[in-house]
Order: C-alpha cells, then structure tokens, then sequence
C-alpha cells in the first residue's frame, strides 16, 4: 500500500489527480475477499488518510478510483467535515 500511496502522491503533484484500475486495486483491496460495500470503504479511509478523496466508478472495464486532493471542509466519507491537514 506504501507503493501505491507515493505511486498517486506523485501523480497528484503533476496533474492534481490519479486514476487506479483494477488491477492495482486488486493488490491492496481484493475484490473475492472483501464485500463491495466494504472494500469501497477502505479504500475511501485509505484516500482520507493522505488528506485525498476517491471516486469509485464500476464500468465495462471494471473498477477504477479517481484520488483527488481534498479541498479545506471538504466532507468525507462517512459524511464529517474532513480536518485540513
């Protein structure tokens, strides 16, 4: 997960956001071990966890996260205003 982390830091520091497909999702958030519902959780704290926020999108070429930086009083998640960091 550490890899991914400084693998979308750098991509948001050049171009203020980063795409992750399945198959990268996959190594962090396995899909046949973890419910949807759950596994879209995760991988929303993790992106709150390093001040990003994620969009999750399910298409014809499967899974992929949008991360983000979050903008100041931006709400998480689980619907609290996030703390800027």
């Amino acid at each position: 997960m550490k890899i991914l982390a400084e693998h979308i830091a750098q991509q948001i520091k050049e171009r203020e956001f980063c795409v992750v497909f399945e198959d990268d999702l996959e190594r962090c958030w396995p899909s046949n071990q973890i419910p949807e519902a759950e596994r879209n959780s995760e991988i929303h704290r993790f992106a709150e966890s390093q001040g990003w926020s994620a969009t999750i999108l399910d298409g014809v070429f499967g899974t992929r996260a949008i991360f983000e930086k979050r903008e100041p009083g931006a709400v998480d998640y689980e619907g609290s205003l996030g703390v800027p960091s």
